[in-house]
């Protein structure tokens, strides 16, 4: 992801548009939506997604040339409006005389595609096509477009896609349990990873007796071996004729809807009128195959696909004359023996499978060979992507099951919403239109599904719009989303003076809506200067002018402000995350930091959402910072380290780069090292960022781990100390660590009274997270106040939030046992304090309920469970003040002396 300040990009930007599948539907959608566009001159990338070589597809992967086409040369061409075109790319490229009626090697087609698309595309101006291989795993709307996930974990936001997914995996479904476990069965022939051994004088069985069959047929057919053919119907493919009649015209059909018996007479009626060539009269079939198709009903196309289609599929996809000549020769010879059956059992044996058959006859093979071709149905298929989109409702099955629901333009039908920018191609579209699978009719919905994406798809427009530093748009003026930008560019970094920016936004553009809900959410968050209600205001006044996303942006805002903390504010977050992951603000505000709050207090939620980016963000220096505090959290330190480190390397100011390193020095007990690495970059980097004080923390609790008391008195007077520091932050930060050198033995008093009187009084007793509920329990408890402890405590106990009711407000009954003069109870209380880690905050933060621990612990007399959690935490990481306070309790306990802190 880039990392530029601000780009100025024109609307008419390319459109986007990704064809997933690479085979003969996928290559003939991009050359068609290349051919599209080109004549518009308007700017177009295609994704072209496929995993595996372009133009192979599970029809033309095979490289041996006994595997044929079942078509002649003449009747391939790419492009309806070229009839010859393949033929003279056979005759340039493989044989100067090709015959127009021969069958080339399916290996040729694959080659001829590739060739077609790359000079195609060659001559379309303006037309980028993007090859990605890698596998489409899910699809989901992204505002106005489209967001797709592949299974190397990029995505990619898409203006459109084409789904060109090819047939789908081959069915095992018949097999009986002993034979799909068997090392003999091949389930899938295209894409088998080994095959079985077969010697000569063995029986190879080969399940289905199509097309699929007959490539196998060659493949596994050699001397000494006998090749068994099951189906149900036991036939056999039929050739094509050798030298064919002129073709027949189309019959008429009839006006009106057509039941599945007018339909069978039409079909014989044209049959007998072809004379002695059956071939000619189905042929002739194909240019209405379709609307005869949409004519019939429902349970009349039930039928049909119950009683006909077995019988259709043989008449209608025939094989090169030469093969089915070699598999009845094969069959007079005895080396093929075809059965009409079912395989009904199987048992392995160590010689063979035993597979027996419905009509009784038993074949014993070395290999079972899945002829029964590509499964049919999405709603029982394992394709990650056609499950995704059937679960998220952008595609529905068509009635039959056998592929999407599609309008008259290829156009998926969702199951609720608007209709997504999504067609389907080929195979997808089987139950919509029957005839679906063979290249001329995949070309001609090629063109067409190219024209409607083509007229769909955004145009240009003249406006500009100036974009984010990650390509969101933004509808402000350009002085306006300048300085937006910039402001944006210092919430990243963490820095100061972002909301002086934002506002210098909404004053060059008072209609900045989206401006106008940030500078709201920095008043309500990070405590800025502003009149948040009235900011607020602005932005819904002025959202009709934004685009979709700023205004669920804003929705989201005012929903943070309205219900600061609550489950539905952090709903909606979440939601428009799923939508605009690119919305680097939104992601920093949903995930608990040193900025901002978060949307959730589990811990492994905030990874999960951080993780889960990756692909969008990939190597950008803001994310890379933020993914290293979340390493840091999950104690992946070497990890945390070096993903810090590349920020860092890109953005020396990065804040969340700078804080996991910060704790990564710290949680490994590299105190020294981690000292003078933060010292310095305070001293530099870090004098404008907005957490300065933070950091100044985190130096204090190196020299308080090193035992250098002197250091941080000095830091706190200089860094720490009001007026310096304020508000939350002096809460949080200050007032925590005067409490915690106190309870160390740094200091023999605390004065926190100075500290307090900068945070508002609300604040501390009825805090608005179960964080900031922590650290004023401790504060209150340090300066004996029980009076607002108990209103804190009440407070807590009153929140609809497990966290304030199960954690804080314990937290505060066991300060006030200490209070009220019983360390004792305190200790046992502490000790017994669920949910700590749900509190919020970093794990160094929260260890101030285990220094308290260890204070009352002390003043109860029992150093015992104090030397525990000492020994726990130096298990952890090194502390030369916590090795010296262990010894200094081990001989207390060992000369009856006073224990150090008493």
């Amino acid at each position: 992801m880039s990392a530029h300040v601000l780009s100025t990009v024109p609307m008419s930007a390319p459109v986007v548009v990704a064809v997933v599948g690479g085979g003969a539907s996928g290559c003939l959608a991009a050359a068609q939506l290349a051919r599209s566009v080109a004549v518009t001159g308007r700017r177009f990338t295609i994704l072209l997604v496929e995993p595996d070589d372009v133009g192979e597809g599970l029809a033309y992967r095979t490289r041996d040339p006994r595997h044929r086409l079942n078509v002649p040369a003449a009747k391939m061409s790419a492009f309806d409006d070229d009839p010859q075109h393949f033929l003279r790319w056979l005759r340039r490229h493989v044989a100067v005389d090709f015959p127009a009626r021969g069958y080339a090697p399916r290996q040729f087609y694959a080659d001829y595609l590739r060739h077609t698309l790359e000079e195609t595309l060659r001559a379309a101006s303006g037309v980028h096509c993007e090859r990605v291989r890698a596998r489409a795993t899910d699809l989901r709307r992204h505002g106005r477009r489209l967001r797709l996930t592949l299974d190397d974990g990029t995505s990619h936001p898409v203006d459109g896609v084409v789904l060109a997914l090819g047939h789908g995996a081959a069915t095992t479904s018949w097999a009986p349990p002993a034979l799909a476990r068997s090392p003999r069965f091949v389930g899938d022939p295209w894409r088998a990873d080994s095959q079985p051994h077969v010697p000569a004088g063995s029986d190879v069985l080969l399940v289905g007796s199509g097309l699929t069959m007959a490539d196998m047929a060659q493949r596994w057919s050699r001397a000494g071996v006998r090749l068994h053919v099951t189906s149900r119907h036991g036939l056999l493919p039929l050739p094509h004729v050798l030298d064919p009649a002129p073709p027949l015209a189309a019959p008429e059909l009839p006006a009106g809807p057509v039941s599945l018996a007018q339909a069978r007479r039409l079909v014989f009626d044209h049959i007998r009128a072809a004379g002695g060539d059956w071939r000619r009269g189905v042929d002739a079939m194909r240019p209405v195959t379709a609307e005869l198709w949409s004519r019939l009903d429902a349970a009349a196309r039930s039928s049909f696909v119950a009683t006909t289609m077995r019988r259709w599929d043989q008449v209608r996809h025939r094989v090169d004359p030469a093969i089915h000549a070699w598999l009845e020769q094969r069959r007079a010879e005895g080396s093929l023996v075809v059965h009409a059956a079912q395989v009904v059992d199987a048992s392995d044996t160590a010689a063979g499978v035993e597979v027996s058959l419905s009509d009784g006859s038993r074949v014993l093979a070395a290999a079972v060979v899945n002829c029964t071709g590509a499964g049919a149905g999405v709603r029982t298929s394992h394709d990650p992507l056609v499950m995704n989109l059937l679960a998220t409702g952008l595609a529905t099955p068509d009635s039959l099951d056998l592929g999407f629901a599609t309008e008259a333009s290829g156009r998926l039908v969702a199951a609720d919403g608007p209709r997504p920018a999504i067609w389907a191609i080929g195979p997808l579209r089987r139950g919509e239109l029957w005839e679906s699978t063979a290249i001329p009719e995949i070309r001609g919905q090629a063109a067409s599904v190219a024209r409607a994406v083509v007229a769909a798809l955004p145009g240009p427009q003249g406006v500009r719009r100036v974009r984010d530093p990650y390509g969101l748009p933004l509808t402000a003026s350009p002085e306006a989303a300048g300085r937006y930008v910039a402001g944006l560019g210092r919430i990243l970094r963490v820095q100061s003076g972002a909301e002086a920016l934002v506002a210098e936004a909404v004053a060059a553009d008072p209609q900045f809506a989206l401006g106008q809900a940030v500078l709201a959410l920095l008043g309500a968050e990070w405590g800025a200067d502003v009149d948040v209600e009235t900011a607020l205001r602005n932005a819904q006044r002025h959202a009709g002018r934004a685009d979709e996303r700023e205004r669920r942006f804003i929705e989201v805002v005012a929903a943070r402000i309205r219900e600061p903390g609550g489950a539905g504010s952090a709903a909606a977050l979440l939601s428009y995350i799923h939508a605009y992951p690119e919305d680097a603000l939104a992601v920093s505000i949903a995930v608990p930091t040193i900025a901002f709050s978060g949307a959730t207090e589990l811990p492994a939620e905030a990874w999960a959402l951080v993780e889960g980016l990756a692909a969008v963000y990939r190597d950008d220096w803001w994310y890379r910072g933020l993914l290293a505090f979340t390493r840091q959290e999950q104690e992946r330190w070497d990890e945390a380290a070096e993903l810090a480190a590349l920020a860092l390397a890109v953005e020396p100011t990065a804040g969340h780069a700078v804080h996991a390193k910060t704790h990564v020095h710290y949680e490994t007990g590299d105190h020294e090292a981690g000292l003078a690495w933060l010292d310095a970059w305070i001293s530099t980097c870090g004098s404008d960022s907005s957490h300065r004080a933070h950091f100044s923390w985190h130096a204090a609790l190196h020299e308080l781990a090193l035992g250098d008391d002197s250091a941080i008195r000095a830091r706190f007077s200089t860094q720490l100390a009001p007026p310096a520091v304020s508000g939350v932050r002096a809460l949080i930060d200050s007032a925590s660590l005067l409490w915690r050198g106190f309870a160390a033995g740094a200091w023999t008093s605390v004065e926190l009274g100075p500290v307090l009187e900068t945070v508002p009084a609300a604040l501390l007793v009825d805090p608005p997270t179960p964080f900031v509920g922590l650290h004023s329990a401790v504060a209150l408890a340090a300066v004996g106040d029980c009076r607002r402890l108990a209103q804190l405590r009440r407070s807590a106990a009153a929140r609809s939030n497990a966290v304030f009711t199960d954690t804080v407000a314990p937290l505060a009954d066991a300060l006030m046992h200490l209070l009220h003069g019983d360390p004792d109870r305190a200790t046992d209380a502490l000790i017994a304090l669920p949910g700590v880690e749900r509190l919020g905050g970093s794990a160094a933060q929260r260890e101030i309920v285990e220094d308290t621990t260890i204070y009352c612990a002390i003043q109860a007399n029992r150093p015992d469970i104090a030397q525990s959690l000492l020994r726990t935490r130096l298990d952890r990481r090194c502390s030369p003040r916590d090795v010296h306070r262990r010894a200094q309790l081990l001989t207390s306990q060992q000369t009856g002396r006073p224990s150090p802190t008493d």
